[in-house]
């Protein structure tokens, strides 16, 4: 085991206060003890152990024996008793304290030269550190001398407890003995003496041997014989009024007993030392006895200290009270202030000055108690005693008399309360409380009636804010800045940060103009802001509406401004419609439907609007199909001159002349060619046998649609009903109208669609004409075909020069592009050969879009 004995300064401590709150010691008292730097001395003798803490404020002991347990008195801490055992754990001293705190205890050990000590209550440790001090020796000498009762030998300091014994105790004492023993224990404490055994030579009056107890130079009394005699001290307990007792003991010339078996072995007395209470009147009742403090008595153990009322300093002395009250400051927004003394009268000669410093934008208010009494004239304002209120440099208001001021608003969070007397003092004084509320902000108000403040409150004061809103539609402007959110903040001076902004509408962009339709204003013309409408409409009847959807909206659409600014439909959508060309409408329909091109009449403006003229190496047709593409046969733009490669690498937009909108070719030649920006054959198109002929043409500019300018429409793609047989349609073009004469009109004709099988038992028959002029040209009549027109001669047919125009047929009223002209063996000698366009859907939509724009 450590060897503790020995006496310890603290060094260091850590989470003291924390320790104290968790074994509930009040503010006061653990200001006290943070400040103390107290001491250690362990005294060890065997399983025999005496702890004592020393301070300046308390002394503490504990006398105890290892691994008993036993009742601790706590009471000079923390007004507690523990159920207390300490026993070794390997090299510490451990304490257990069972009672109304949980885990409280302590550790104790020793680490090279310095004492450890560990703290514990409830889950709050804290850890101290001494350091041994120089004068250990000397301690240690006295406290031996003194377990073995040699109260005489103490040295330097005055011991807490003693035994004091007869001489050659438990042996017979001497004859002729006198001797006297002088106790004395630190001030602030009394003491308390009994004796433990005691058998002096009994005599009458204790005449011949004796021992008196004196308390000071009082005696207390004189005593001798046996526990059975008068005389005999028993078990009482001697207690001294302060800290000093003296024992006397004389033996005569002889012992009578000293030779028998029962000698007289003298005394053994123990003393120790308790607390003086000089904070209370003495034992006996003494009518001189006055308190030692001059207001408030503090006892503790070994001593006591004195403190003052509020408004009092202790003095010099340690004991008198002087009132203090010219620099009281107070920064709490709330709290009492009175006069000293208050309710009882105050002192004379006050020169008090209360300050109350808070932050600022906060105002102070002091309701004052009814009892109010300063000294007064009953004609003179205040000439004996004056309580001032000033805000900074300016005068509330001076009181003084019988009556309450009340309530009284400072409108400032720097006020002086000055309390001013002569030496009278015989008034009750004044009590007050002083409390504050955050200064007052103007309520806001709106600049218009669009505005929005939260939170609606009566008042508005530092530190509350609102948020400035607008109502659907409009916008936050704070002069020419626009804000998404405000926030306005109650300021400390009583104004808000920022001024209150305003509610101005929102406006949308400009509309988009729609490209071959109109947008007319259904509220205010070219009015833009919130929930302004305007209708876009469609140039009909060429054009109809696409919205962005891709959903057909028939011929008008409706755009109101949004809150969110934009400019949004019916359906909530903000993209614009499209306005596409109408397909497919014969907007006159031919005088004669069943003419024919070779000998037949000529079309009239808006018979065949989708009709499109070519000259490249030749006159040839089209069919406009979108307002950039044209579709026509991939032979009329084929350099038959140059190879199949060249005509792919090397295609020439400029040798293709284009002509539309009308029906007179002159005409339309004087209007001019429409400028191509490219054109694409078909990847499989042969040149030898016409599979596959079928080419597009895209413009450099989009057309702008109307009565001879209209695209036709493409066939569905499993619409496959539209070339039944015996189904008819329209040829038109610009080409040979028999004995080798060109049109120079529009012209066109009807013809049906050939039984397939009829146009190979026509080609059969045809094929042996053909080798007799050309034995290398190869006849092919393959799924990409279809024949239409007549076996016999005469009936009508397209020639050369109507190549590449459309071949349509109608479905309610809608006219479809079936085919293309592409070969024959004659013309009008019968059967005419189309390209299948049904074949090629897909393909012509891979470039053109769904809306071939």
């Amino acid at each position: 085991m450590t060897d503790l004995n020995g006496r310890y300064a603290l060094v260091s401590q850590e989470n003291m206060e924390e320790y104290l709150k968790a074994i509930n010691i009040n503010i006061a008292l653990r200001k006290i003890v943070l400040l103390l730097r107290p001491e250690k001395e362990f005294v060890v003798d065997g399983n025999h152990m005496i702890i004592r803490t020393l301070s300046t404020f308390r002394n503490y002991i504990m006398d105890f024996t290892l691994g008993e347990e036993f009742e601790e008195d706590l009471s000079v801490i923390d007004g507690r008793t523990c159920k207390t055992t300490v026993f070794w754990e390997k090299e510490k001293l451990v304490c257990v304290q069972k009672g109304e705190v949980p885990n409280r205890g302590w550790k104790q050990w020793i680490d090279g030269d310095l004492l450890h000590v560990e703290l514990t209550a409830r889950d709050v440790l804290s850890k101290q550190t001494f350091q041994p001090l120089a004068a250990v020796g000397d301690t240690m000498y006295r406290w031996v001398f003194l377990l073995f009762g040699f109260a005489t030998c103490s040295t330097n300091r005055k011991p807490l407890y003693g035994i004091i014994t007869s001489p050659n105790y438990p042996k017979p004492y001497p004859n002729n003995n006198k001797t006297t023993w002088d106790i004395a224990v630190p001030d602030g404490y009394k003491i308390s003496l009994n004796f433990l055994t005691f058998v002096i030579e009994p005599s009458e009056n204790c005449h011949y041997d004796y021992v008196k107890v004196f308390d000071d130079k009082r005696e207390l009394g004189t005593f001798c014989g046996h526990p059975q005699f008068r005389s005999h001290p028993g078990q009482r307990h001697f207690l001294s009024q302060r800290n000093q007792m003296r024992i006397e003991f004389k033996s005569d010339f002889s012992n009578d007993e000293n030779d028998s078996d029962d000698p007289y072995s003298g005394f053994q007395a123990y003393y120790r030392a308790i607390d003086r209470n000089e904070c209370s009147q003495s034992d006996d009742n003494s009518v001189t006895w006055t308190s030692p403090c001059e207001h408030h008595c503090h006892n503790f153990m070994g001593g006591y200290f004195c403190s003052c009322m509020r408004g009092y300093k202790l003095q010099s002395d340690q004991r008198s009270c002087k009132v203090e009250c010219s620099n009281e400051l107070y920064t709490e927004e709330s709290g009492f202030i009175s006069s000293p003394g208050y309710p009882k009268p105050y002192p004379g000669d006050l020169q008090c000055n209360y300050s109350i410093r808070l932050e600022k934008g906060l105002v102070i208010s002091l309701k004052f108690h009814d009892i109010f009494e300063i000294d007064h004239h009953p004609r003179v304002h205040c000439p004996y005693d004056t309580l001032k209120i000033l805000a900074g440099e300016k005068l509330v208001d001076n009181y003084c008399g019988r009556r309450s001021p009340g309530t009284v608003k400072t409108g400032s969070n720097s006020i002086d309360i000055v309390f001013e007397t002569d030496d009278s003092g015989d008034s009750k004084g004044w009590k007050l409380w002083y409390s504050a509320e955050p200064i007052q902000c103007p309520n806001p108000v709106p600049l218009d009636s669009f505005t929005i403040i939260t939170p609606k409150q009566n008042e508005y004061r530092m530190r509350d804010y609102i948020v400035v809103s607008c109502q659907t539609g409009y916008k936050l402007m704070e002069g020419d800045v626009e804000h998404r959110g405000y926030t306005m903040l109650c300021q400390r001076d009583g104004t808000w940060h920022r001024p209150m902004p305003q509610c101005e509408i929102v406006s949308c962009k400009e509309p988009e103009i729609l490209r071959n339709g109109q947008l007319v204003f259904l509220t205010s013309p070219n009015k833009w802001t919130y929930l302004s409408v305007f209708e876009y409409s469609c140039d009909a009847p060429f054009y109809s509406m696409l919205t962005a959807t891709g959903s057909d909206s028939g011929r008008s659409a409706k755009f109101t401004c949004s809150a969110q600014r934009k400019w949004t439909d019916e359906n909530g959508g903000d993209q614009p419609p499209r306005c596409i060309p109408v397909c497919g409408k014969q907007w006159v329909p031919p005088d004669k439907p069943y003419s024919r091109i070779i000998g037949g009449d000529s079309a009239k403006i808006g018979n065949f609007p989708w009709q499109v003229l070519l000259n490249r190496n030749g006159r040839s047709g089209g069919a406009v199909i979108g307002e950039h593409w044209v579709l026509t046969a991939a032979h009329v733009l084929w350099d038959k001159k140059a190879s199949s490669s060249s005509n792919i690498l090397n295609k020439d937009p400029s040798s293709i002349n284009l002509f539309l909108g009308g029906v007179s070719v002159d005409e339309q030649i004087m209007q001019g060619s429409y400028a191509i920006a490219d054109y694409h054959f078909h990847p499989d198109y042969n040149p030898e046998n016409y599979d596959n002929d079928i080419a597009l043409i895209r413009l450099e500019y989009p057309l702008v649609m109307n009565l001879n300018v209209s695209p036709i429409c493409l066939p569905e793609k499993n619409d496959f009903l539209l070339y039944e047989d015996n189904r008819k349609g329209y040829a038109s073009g610009y080409g040979d109208t028999g004995k080798n004469k060109i049109a120079d009109t529009l012209q066109y004709v009807t013809l049906p669609v050939g039984k397939r099988t009829s146009c190979h038992d026509y080609l059969k028959r045809k094929k042996k004409e053909v080798m007799k002029i050309d034995k290398s040209k190869e006849i092919l009549f393959s799924e990409n075909m279809f024949c239409a027109g007549y076996q016999e001669s005469g009936m009508g047919d397209s020639c050369q020069g109507d190549s590449g125009g459309a071949y349509v047929t109608d479905i309610n009223e809608t006219w479809v592009a079936t085919g293309l002209v592409s070969w024959g063996i004659s013309c009008s000698r019968g059967y005419g050969f189309y390209t299948k366009v049904i074949n090629y859907v897909d393909w012509i939509l891979g470039y053109t879009g769904k809306l071939a724009v």
